[in-house]
């Protein structure tokens, strides 16, 4: 073991304590309910601070300096300590033993401490909630200017005073009819436009939005938010089922705009024009999926697992794929190294740009997602075509073609499907494009996710445990909708309350960037149709969204 424990961002809640002289910041202390063990136990605390309690080395069980004594409460034991400046991890074990031990959130993970100076604290366990709990008994003195650089201010990231205006390009404003085809030809099932169907393109444009950029100022806006703007397939499906890529999710080409839309020079114009009105322009993009247009040889689509069928390299030796992620390393594939075997049409062989994006080996291959279990991570969207995020190719493909963009002129992302990502690509890219923007010259640079579920306890780890700024509060979303549909005001404070699982030293919650309604799941006023003053208790949603959070 070590003396700390060192990590880029903290990979669990931690506990966190910084002391000068006379100032202190806890964050992250956290219990819950568990049994009690029948037996009176001993209880040590146990750690890399033992050596400086007076142990003679560190995480050593039967030590007694470190013992913890029974407070006259049932199941609970405490103990003080002087504890000298430093970083340390630290738990309680039970019986002078490893057999039982309890760390952060009663589980096996140890608690980190920071402290600046000397202080004498607290330690105090309870079997019955299997929680350890700390408190700072003195301070190393009276306030001073000293203290100024621990008693900071509190964190506010660059995009959470933003007011976005989220826009859908095609259907907003058509100012330019000769895109409208994109010079595919008049037939909608080629082109893709047809102004009469809403699964088509209907003809908006970045002419139109730059056009408008009067009015989306006067609304009030700081920023503004396309949907994905990229080349996409301008249709899929047959017959009755096929319709068009308006909403920008099925992308052939991360490089250029749709031509439906425009071109990037037309983007980079607006982006001039926004900015000369203090109006930052934020892109929607993908990194999940592509357009569908990888089939397979046996033509069934159902997900298989890789219990059933493992991937294999190319030399024929099982793998999994989850055992590289994070690492520059990734076994050689082909054909016969998935459970169905990839097919793309001669007329598709190049259809995707940048040109790595045609290897078939780069994507899962796996059949349709169940969005249950792994499948969640590694099946096809709907038959969109899944990317092996495991690999490393495909991790630093997406940096390229991404801090292109930033090079352009945008001034943040919107990440789609964040949460069928693997959580180490993620922790890798963002820390690259988000460094590479900083480097040139964004410091107010922001990417928030869309992680697709209103529990803060798996939304918040993509913020705790990679560079991304921010996710979107789906959980504001949802609480906000059930209290102003007339519903008790509990699920505000229970989601209020979950606001610290978002603390690091550099995010916190004020940067969820809150919304009421959006175009997977509809406008506010969809969900308050049935109430008895839909429009009353709209206006009381909107009061929420824009007088709490956010």
């Amino acid at each position: 073991m070590t003396k700390r424990t060192a990590t880029r961002r903290p990979a669990i809640r931690r506990i966190v304590a910084t002391i000068g002289a006379g100032a202190i910041v806890l964050s992250g202390l956290a219990f819950s309910e568990m049994s009690a063990a029948a037996a009176t136990p001993t209880v040590a605390l146990v750690g890399s601070l033992q050596s400086e309690l007076g142990c003679t080395e560190d995480w050593q069980p039967a030590c007694e300096s470190t013992e913890l004594a029974p407070t006259g409460v049932d199941g609970v034991w405490s103990a003080e300590f002087t504890v000298p400046a430093g970083s340390y991890d630290y738990k309680v074990a039970l019986n002078d033993a490893w057999d039982e031990t309890y760390g952060l959130d009663g589980g096996a993970d140890n608690i980190s401490l920071t402290i600046a100076g000397e202080s004498r604290m607290s330690f105090t366990f309870d079997l019955g909630r299997k929680r350890v709990g700390l408190e700072v008994l003195s301070l190393a003195g009276a306030y001073s200017a000293e203290d100024e650089a621990v008693a900071a201010a509190p964190i506010r990231q660059p995009g959470s005073d933003e007011q976005f205006y989220f826009v859908m390009t095609d259907r907003f404003k058509d100012a330019d009819p000769a895109n409208n085809t994109a010079g595919l030809g008049d037939d909608p099932l080629v082109s893709g436009y047809d102004p009469a169907n809403k699964g088509f393109y209907n003809g908006g444009d970045l002419a139109g939005l730059r056009s408008q950029l009067d009015y989306i100022e006067g609304l009030g806006t700081s920023a503004l938010w396309l949907t994905p703007s990229f080349k996409n397939r301008a249709v899929q499906g047959e017959g009755a089922n096929a319709s068009a890529g308006y909403h920008g999710y099925w992308i052939t080409d991360f490089t250029q705009i749709d031509p439906h839309l425009g071109t990037n020079a037309e983007l980079k114009a607006l982006i001039d024009d926004a900015h000369a009105r203090g109006i930052k322009v934020y892109f929607d993009i993908i990194t999940n999926h592509t357009a569908d247009v990888i089939d397979n040889e046996e033509k069934q689509y159902s997900y298989i697992d890789k219990a059933t069928s493992p991937y294999t390299t190319a030399a024929g030796e099982p793998f999994d794929p989850a055992d590289y992620a994070g690492t520059d390393e990734f076994p050689t594939l082909d054909g016969t190294s998935f459970p169905y075997t990839p097919f793309v049409a001669a007329a598709d062989a190049t259809a995707k740009v940048p040109a790595w994006l045609n290897d078939p080996t780069l994507y899962h291959n796996r059949g349709d997602s169940t969005f249950e279990g792994e499948s969640n991570l590694d099946g096809d969207f709907s038959g969109l075509d899944d990317l092996m995020t495991e690999n490393p190719a495909v991790v630093n493909g997406f940096v390229d073609v991404y801090t292109d963009w930033v090079d352009l002129g945008i001034d943040g992302f919107r990440i789609d499907t964040v949460k069928h990502v693997n959580l180490e690509f993620w922790d890798t890219w963002s820390t690259q494009v988000l460094d590479y923007a900083h480097a040139a010259g964004k410091p107010d640079f922001f990417m928030f996710g869309e992680v697709y579920d209103a529990d803060a306890a798996k939304t918040s780890p993509y913020v705790r445990k990679t560079d991304l700024n921010s996710v979107l509060d789906f959980g504001f979303q949802s609480q906000a909708t059930s209290f102003a549909a007339g519903n008790s005001a509990k699920g505000l404070s229970q989601l209020f309350a979950s606001d610290d699982l978002y603390t690091t030293p550099d995010s916190n919650a004020s940067a969820l960037p809150t919304f009421l309604g959006n175009h997977d799941m509809g406008r506010i006023g969809y969900f308050l149709k049935n109430t008895d003053d839909p429009l009353a208790r709209d206006v009381l949603a909107h009061e929420l969204m824009f007088l709490t959070r956010g």
